[in-house]
């Protein structure tokens, strides 16, 4: 009947459409008036024509007439009223199905099986168990070691050409595949498109999908929610049955895969996945050694190194050593328990008694059932060297913390201090190998020639405006290291509301507090103890370790005598707060007690009280000592301790992956230190390994005479060093390693896609629930709604109505005699 009407006028629609609803609609541009116009005339022509008609006609033929010649009338007054059929149409169409395949690094991990359920996955994969018993079906002992060492993509090529679960022709028989790859950035790959018509109906077998021979691992990150965000977009509209992921669940990169999931449940699109490996892989990770790049000879140092076990409960021998070396040579070793599934921080000790550079590796042997080997181990440069950390002290009074301090300065072997103390007896400086000396640096000559400079309270008003200049150029220009420790004269408050002091203000990480809550009265502070507490940021920062390698840092704090007194100011945006009073709010946070920021190419330290000499109570001078020792090595290492003053380099970062761009500045002095001339400089990096070397240009930056910058692209993995070639024995290290995040965690992610699937009403499948995959899905049809509109007065139907009602009445004049 529908196929009849829509023929009739004129129309035609896809195949499988059916009218659902219709409606007769008037849409005519003619006048009303010239409508009552003319249908007066029709019913005036209709009364003429049928007024004399032959008295002997009955009554019955003359109704009839009548009503032909006024149907037909009326049908001609219709044409002008344009009635427009408007008929909604209902198709039922084959949904698409997504299929999306990963093709990150970590699919290639060969994952090593050892529970019986999971051996009992790669041979349902491998077919070798039937594809619908599940795993109660048992799996003879002799074939267990062909399924205990599977690369994934191994086992994802064998799920998808099993011919038992013929998954691939199943789904392609009731949905429309599309099949991407997808890895780094968000970027998928179309790998194949099926539609029904494609082979003419026939039913497609495994032979028709050739992309699964390609299916490879060689993305180096994995975007997964990015990778979802994306097909979601390009699909966007059309009728989906979902989205099938074929991945691990590792996502390291992007978007966050829950929020794109809210995205797909919004758009009532389900995901399904199939997750492949293991859920917990045996690997035992070195993720991470901390220690100075710097060190100097006969120091103990003392190294911090991060190590990660997964996947090793309830097994036998579970302690591994963990062996550091340098340049090949074990230096310290510590056994380490992993009978928990847990990240360790193991500290090792080693003293350093050999100048020069070396590899630092610290190392766990791989055993024989872990996932991977290649990240048992972590390495960093280290530089031993025998010289001194040039530390310029100055304040102004002795006050106790500068005379606790003066003496930490003056017996450390590795500092050489030269103490300014501005209202001191003038007899000290004529004192034999007397420290202190008369004035502070007129020049940059003598200002440069420092790696650290530490203010205690010093008056500003003893600073000349040059002074100040050069202070502020040593640091953001020169890479020098500035400390300022508050008291309760000058310092900071004096350079943070005047002008005058403005470039040494600029230089501190601290500011004046803007929150009208915030209290700034002294008296108040200083009249309760204060216990400082280490921030996050704090706890991480090796500067701040106090501990032996066999006691907890964090604990250490909280045993330190209080102090009675910090200066009231708060932390700049960007500041890195180290320690703070846990009892006094600020506009932004806590009260900073230590602080750090960069400032151009050196850093800026604030410790925010003159009470730290109080840490000696109980204990003496071992903390005290060793917390101001830290502060000057650490502050000192970015100044090249021991190489010419008048090169200065950094880099934007110390660790690359290959691939990644390296900017280096290069800030280059002349003898006085007047900044270099020339437009460009030759830079070198150089392979720790082989020695092999690369040479690139550096140009000046506009504007800022003797400041160069240079960019190339990270190379192999491995350790290099930067020099400039005007100065080839002042070096920066830096490390590449591989641009892989994948591997940092080899476990499949069950539990991230299990949630994903729930949110968007999906589900997930292991080797032995797939094969209830496609009925999971379900072949349900899209309904596909549309509305059409049939003019009626120019169609056929309309004409053929005409036409009818004129031949009708025709025939009947003719029986009733008439003309």
């Amino acid at each position: 009947m529908n196929d009849w009407i829509l023929k009739l006028t004129g129309k035609t629609v896809d195949a499988g459409s059916e009218i659902v609803a219709s409606k007769l609609e008037l849409h005519g541009n003619v006048e009303w008036s010239w409508i009552a116009f003319l249908a007066f005339a029709f019913v005036l022509i209709l009364w003429v024509s049928y007024r004399w008609l032959p008295e002997e006609l009955s009554g019955r033929r003359k109704t009839i007439l009548v009503i032909l010649r006024a149907t037909f009338l009326t049908l001609l007054l219709g044409i002008l009223l344009g009635p427009v059929l408007s008929l909604e149409l209902s198709r039922k169409v084959r949904r698409t199905l997504l299929v999306l395949i990963d093709n990150s690094q970590s699919m290639s991990i060969a994952d090593p099986r050892v529970t019986p359920d999971d051996v009992k996955r790669a041979a349902i994969a491998k077919e070798h168990l039937g594809s619908t018993k599940g795993l109660e079906q048992s799996l003879e002992t002799g074939r267990r070691g062909e399924f205990t060492k599977l690369p994934r993509t191994d086992i994802l090529k064998s799920v998808l050409t099993n011919r038992q679960l013929n998954l691939l022709p199943a789904l392609s028989e009731e949905f429309d595949l599309v099949t991407y790859s997808f890895g780094s950035g968000g970027q998928v790959r179309e790998l194949q498109r099926v539609y029904r018509m494609q082979k003419r109906n026939a039913k497609l077998t495994l032979q028709d999908f050739p992309w699964i021979d390609d299916v490879s691992a060689v993305h180096s990150v994995t975007a997964l929610g990015d990778s979802l965000l994306e097909i979601l977009d390009r699909k966007r509209g059309q009728p989906l049955a979902g989205v099938w992921v074929v991945s691990d669940g590792a996502h390291n990169t992007g978007v966050l895969p829950r929020t794109a999931s809210s995205e797909f449940s919004n758009a009532g699109v389900p995901l399904f996945f199939y997750g492949v490996g293991i859920t917990s892989p045996a690997d035992i990770v070195v993720s991470d050694i901390d220690a100075p790049s710097v060190a100097f000879l006969e120091d103990e140092l003392l190294v911090r190194i991060r190590v990660r076990a997964q996947g090793l409960g309830n097994k036998q021998g579970l302690e591994e050593q963990l062996i550091l070396t340098l340049n090949n040579e074990k230096v310290a070793e510590e056994s380490v328990d992993f009978s928990q599934d847990e990240e360790q921080q193991i500290l090792l000790k080693f003293a350093a008694d050999v100048e020069g550079d070396f590899e630092l590796r610290a190392e766990i042997a791989a055993r024989e059932d872990e996932t991977d080997a290649n990240n048992n181990a972590a390495t960093r440069r280290l530089r031993i060297i025998d010289d001194k950390i040039r530390v310029l002290f100055v304040d102004q009074s002795p006050r106790d913390e500068f005379r606790f301090l003066r003496q930490v300065l003056t017996r450390d072997r590795r500092i050489k201090a030269d103490i300014l103390l501005l209202e001191a007896d003038p007899e000290i400086l004529s004192e034999e190998n007397s420290p202190y000396i008369k004035q502070f640096p007129q020049n940059k000559n003598e200002l440069f020639s420092y790696d650290v400079i530490i203010f205690g309270d010093v008056d500003p008003k003893r600073l000349s405006g040059t002074q100040m200049e050069n202070l502020n150029e040593f640091v953001s220009r020169f890479g020098g290291a500035f400390v300022m420790i508050a008291g309760r004269r000058f310092s900071p408050m004096a350079y943070l509301d005047n002008p005058t002091t403005d470039p040494i203000a600029d230089l501190l990480p601290v500011e004046l507090g803007n929150d009208p809550s915030f209290s700034n009265d002294e008296d108040a502070v200083f009249s309760r103890p204060i216990k400082v507490h280490l921030t996050e940021l704090g706890k991480d920062d090796p500067m701040l370790n106090l501990a032996d390698a066999d006691s907890d840092n964090n604990k250490l704090w909280g045993s330190l005598a209080p102090i009675y007194w910090v200066a009231s100011v708060e932390s700049k945006p960007g500041a890195e707060v180290l320690a703070v009073d846990p009892d006094q709010e600020t506009g932004r946070g806590k009260l900073p007690i230590i602080t750090r920021h960069q400032y151009g190419l050196g850093q800026v330290l604030y410790v925010g009280t003159d009470n730290t000499w109080r840490w000696r109570r109980n204990v003496g001078d071992r903390l005290y000592t060793r917390f101001w020792g830290q502060i000057s090595q650490r502050m000192a290492q970015q100044n090249s301790i021991g190489a010419d003053k008048r090169t200065q380099i950094s880099l934007n970062k110390g660790n690359f992956m290959t691939g990644e761009r390296v900017r280096v500045y290069a800030r280059l002095y002349q003898a006085g230190y007047k900044p270099f001339a020339e437009n460009e400089v030759g830079g070198v990096y150089t392979s720790a390994t082989d020695g092999t070397q690369d040479r690139i240009m550096l140009k000046v930056v506009a504007g800022k005479p003797g400041l160069y910058l240079g960019e190339f692209i990270a190379p192999a993995a491995d350790q290099y060093q930067f020099h400039v070639e005007s100065s080839p024995e002042t070096r920066q290290d830096f490390t590449v390693t591989e641009a892989s995040l994948e591997m940092a965690e080899t476990a499949m992610n069950e539990n991230l896609m299990k949630n994903l699937a729930t949110l968007t009403s999906g589900q997930f499948f292991r080797e032995e629930n797939l094969h209830k995959l496609p009925e999971r899905i379900g072949a349900d049809r899209a309904e596909v709604r549309s509305r059409m509109e049939v003019a009626l007065g120019t169609s056929p139907l309309y004409f053929i109505l005409l036409m009818l009602v004129v031949t009708i009445e025709w025939v009947a004049r003719k029986f009733s005699y008439l003309k």
